[in-house]
């Protein structure tokens, strides 16, 4: 098996069981420990996803996940602690972390390739919007959160598949089937809520 196909296979399935554990989560009364496991299984798989991209040059791509990890790291402390809330400080610094790192990965993209020139490029800056808003909402338990993860899976899909890795692009699509589910349970929680109130 070669490294490429071992990181596929690492990442893939890394963010696949991620998925599952935190949609399998709405689903439970006592979600903290599914939630857990989702946030925990997320970070595990990140490394091998910032190898991939950067092998290909998606300094873009590579930015956002790593832009992402403060924000998986507030959605364990937030889970753990089981508090919808952060601190505001700590809030205001992962929204700067996020943003400066991301705008590190457009300018170093736009210096390699000399602007906005490739399908690759337009394809990263979609996944800009759909992983880091969605990892954001899914921290602070936003039903939304599943709605703008489809469009970061469909972009990442499709940049997967003209680089030639089928794992994740299957991966990818499979992955809209969670994301699909947590969106209408997470709907459906918020009206039985708002009818309550």
């Amino acid at each position: 098996m070669t490294m490429e196909i071992f990181l596929q296979y690492w990442g893939g399935i890394c963010y696949l069981s991620s998925k599952v554990f935190i949609v399998r989560a709405e689903f439970l009364s006592y979600d903290r420990n599914c939630r857990l496991i989702g946030w925990i299984v997320y970070l595990l798989g990140l490394p091998a996803w910032v190898i991939l991209f950067v092998s290909k040059q998606n300094w873009i791509a590579a930015a956002v996940e790593v832009a992402g990890i403060p924000s998986l790291i507030l959605g364990i402390v937030i889970t753990w602690k089981q508090n919808n809330n952060p601190n505001k400080y700590i809030d205001w610094s992962i929204r700067a972390f996020t943003g400066i790192t991301i705008l590190l990965g457009i300018v170093f993209s736009i210096y390699t390739f000399g602007g906005v020139k490739k399908f690759s490029q337009v394809l990263e800056l979609i996944i800009i919007f759909g992983i880091l808003v969605s990892n954001y909402l899914l921290a602070r338990r936003n039903p939304y959160a599943w709605l703008t993860f489809t469009s970061g899976h469909i972009s990442t899909g499709t940049l997967m598949l003209i680089q030639n890795k089928p794992l994740l692009f299957v991966q990818q699509m499979l992955s809209l089937i969670p994301a699909i589910i947590g969106f209408r349970i997470c709907i459906k929680k918020a009206k039985a809520k708002s009818y309550i109130e």
